[in-house]
């Protein structure tokens, strides 16, 4: 017979083992990052809990990745908008709840090794859900190295674009294909190797395959053609006077003669609006496609959207690039999120704003 204490203690065990054995939440991308994420001092200037409302538009392009309707993501985007963070939490997601193998292609294998020491190790380090999964590279016999690192269900495997033999080594579900636009027109002799990575999927029919990158030189850069094949999304945002939704273009920026006075100008209305007024509506912002879906969801930013600089800084910036074509052309590459052109087709960029 069975005394109450007993009872107790049995229904303390059968409680402990349900909680190890229940399955993960049914959280989104997002909704794990901003429950299980960590970051730390080394690797933002945002130590602690992951926060994806602090640049609302990262919640849609992460969702969209771990979204079964949708087979491939591509994100046409300006530095400064959290590109890196987003692939970060895609591998923190997949690893914790839907464990895989995966593949991180950078341009290079020495930008692989620096993302592996610099985001990943830190991620596994500080976000507690993370921190047994992965052994670290130093422990004994731990079967993982800075470019291959093994958990539980699956493996991340970082390798260069440039190395023909890390990608087409094994099979994967999810290839993160992180600034395509850098990568070397062949992999040696073995071809493109966006496709040799893309390759590594055809065995999964729950693949996921993401591109990410600054566009370069319209009509050869990866990423545009890659976004013109998707369903084009843009980010809108509410005019903070008038309401109306319309996407941050650099037409619509405006300043007199010091850039720390430049402003935003409503498309309907023609009010003014400020930095701090333009980060406000971004948190009230959402995602809305321009051309039919075909399971490639495609996101586009620009560094007006991003809440890490401001509209003087975006404008200092154009204004020391303005002159030099090269200078200039890195500047719509990096800020705009926009592939270059023929000087010719772009006067319209060096015209001087007036508010």
């Amino acid at each position: 017979m069975t005394t109450s204490s007993e009872a107790e203690s049995i229904t303390s065990l059968v409680c402990d083992l349900s909680k190890i054995w229940a399955p993960p939440p049914k959280w989104t991308i997002s909704q794990w990052a901003d429950n299980r994420r960590y970051l730390s001092s080394e690797a933002s200037a945002e130590k602690g809990r992951w926060r994806t409302s602090r640049a609302e538009y990262q919640r849609g392009i992460m969702d969209a990745i771990g979204d079964p309707a949708i087979e491939q993501v591509v994100v046409m985007s300006s530095a400064q908008v959290g590109k890196t963070e987003i692939l970060s939490n895609t591998i923190g997601y997949y690893v914790d709840f839907d464990p895989s193998p995966i593949m991180l292609v950078q341009p290079d294998e020495a930008m692989a090794e620096t993302f592996s020491k610099d985001r990943l190790a830190s991620m596994f380090r500080d976000s507690p859900s993370l921190r047994n999964k992965v052994a670290s590279p130093r422990t004994r016999d731990s079967g993982n190295t800075i470019l291959h690192k093994r958990f539980p269900g699956g493996h991340i495997t970082m390798v260069g674009a440039n190395a023909p033999s890390g990608l087409a080594s094994r099979p994967i579900r999810v290839v993160l294909l992180d600034e395509v636009d850098r990568y070397p027109m062949s992999a040696g002799t073995e071809g493109d190797p966006v496709n040799l990575a893309i390759a590594r999927t055809k065995n999964f029919w729950n693949r996921r395959i993401v591109m990410v990158s600054t566009p370069t030189v319209k009509g050869f850069s990866r990423i545009e053609k890659a976004f013109e094949q998707s369903d084009q999304r843009h980010f809108f945002v509410p005019c903070p006077h008038c309401g109306h939704e319309h996407i941050l273009r650099w037409a619509n920026v405006k300043w007199k003669d010091d850039p720390a006075l430049a402003l935003l100008v409503c498309p309907s209305c023609e009010k003014n609006f400020t930095t701090a007024q333009k980060n406000n509506a971004v948190k009230k912002g959402h995602w809305k496609a321009t051309a039919p879906f075909n399971r490639i969801a495609g996101f586009h930013l620009n560094e007006l959207y991003s809440p890490w600089r401001t509209l003087a800084e975006i404008v200092d910036d154009f204004l020391r690039a303005k002159d030099d074509p090269c200078t200039l052309q890195v500047w719509m590459n990096t800020s705009l999120g926009e592939a270059w052109e023929d000087q010719g087709q772009r006067q319209g960029y060096l015209i001087k704003n007036e508010s």
